[in-house]
């Protein structure tokens, strides 16, 4: 069960600052690419760096994914491509997969999880946004839980993230949809004590987690 706190950052000093907020307990980093067009705000859209140590997942909130890719390699481990944003979701898989990243799909509140289904068995996982793409501090669509559901119904050992509006109560209902992997923006990164945010996501998550296992 992993905890990944989400990046947004208009250029390189303020990744740097966002980056120093986490420093020392975020092993796992989601960045929030966003270019004006396929959302309405912009993230991360230069030639960004990255400190080495923490494995990152590049969720590219994009309209053109596939001319993104190349600019992954050496910085993110893994790129997450919604569904939404691409007509040959083959292709776009296949592109990834030989640059050498993982592959995720995401999808949007609004697109179905068959948009994704037949393509999970070449996939390192989905992610279920349970908010509208593109900036902080949205509320939480609850209802984008039974997506999780329908997807952990499909594979019981498929890699399910859920990003939007994430805090322990609604971290633990992911959990308990069958998520295993949470993204984190405001909750964490615009808290007073990072650190402290983090930790309290973590401990709910996995009592949570414990919870199912023992049933």
């Amino acid at each position: 069960m992993k905890v990944l706190p989400a990046i947004i950052a208009e250029d390189q000093r303020q990744l740097d600052k966002m980056l120093n907020r986490i420093k020392g307990f975020a092993r796992h980093i989601m960045l929030d690419v966003m270019d004006g067009v396929f959302v309405s705000g912009r993230s991360l859209d230069f030639d960004y760096e990255l400190p080495t140590g923490p494995r990152y997942q590049a969720h590219l909130m994009v309209e053109d994914p596939l001319r993104r890719l190349g600019g992954l390699v050496g910085k993110a481990d893994t790129a997450i491509i919604h569904v939404e944003s691409v007509k040959d979701i083959p292709e776009v898989i296949n592109v990834t997969l030989d640059h050498g990243l993982g592959a995720f799909l995401a999808i949007n509140p609004d697109t179905p999880v068959d948009a994704v289904a037949p393509h999970i068995s070449k996939l390192e996982g989905v992610l279920v946004m349970t908010v509208q793409p593109g900036s902080y501090g949205s509320p939480f669509l609850s209802w984008c839980l039974g997506k999780v559901e329908a997807f952990r119904a499909l594979d019981g050992d498929l890699v399910i993230e859920v990003d939007g509006g994430i805090n322990p109560e609604t971290a633990v209902r992911a959990v308990e949809a069958g998520a295993n992997m949470v993204a984190v923006g405001s909750y964490i990164v615009a808290s007073d004590h990072p650190m402290k945010a983090y930790t309290r996501l973590v401990e709910a998550v996995h009592v949570a987690r414990g919870l199912i296992q023992r049933e």
